[in-house]
């Protein structure tokens, strides 16, 4: 006998049933992935304004438990546990500095600082926006 199979099914290329199981799949998984890029497309698009405001809430955090407080030029200078720290601008992001680095704010265009009364305010702004005031506590 010879090595020839006769009958059954034949085993090169594909199958219309399994092409057509395959096309069933990615029908089903087609909205899936749109709804999946959808998400991930508003994630890194954030709006800045909560992130903005978590960073501020973490100065005030800082900022109360500090005290020496000075104004030079677009930097505050004060005590924190002890050792002196800065707050200022580097490369677009409000970053504290003492022997770390700590980075708050980010894609920044301008920084400023102010002491009215017993209040400390922050002033920043993005890129092509407005100006935005925010208190970060009482000296």
């Amino acid at each position: 006998m010879s090595g020839r199979r006769t009958g059954g099914r034949r085993n090169r290329g594909y199958i219309i049933e399994q092409l057509l199981i395959s096309l069933a799949v990615c029908a089903f998984l087609i909205p899936v992935a749109a709804s999946i890029l959808s998400i991930l497309i508003r994630a890194i698009s954030a709006d800045s304004t909560a992130m903005d405001e978590t960073a501020v809430t973490q100065l005030r955090h800082v900022i109360a438990v500090s005290d020496e407080f000075e104004i030079n030029g677009s930097e505050l200078q004060f005590c924190h546990h002890g050792s002196r720290q800065r707050l200022h601008l580097v490369n677009g992001n409000l970053v504290l500095t003492s022997p770390g680095t700590q980075i708050f704010l980010t894609r920044l265009s301008d920084v400023s600082f102010s002491i009215e009364g017993e209040m400390i305010y922050l002033y920043y702004a993005h890129p092509d926006e407005e100006t935005i005031c925010r208190c970060l506590g009482y000296i």
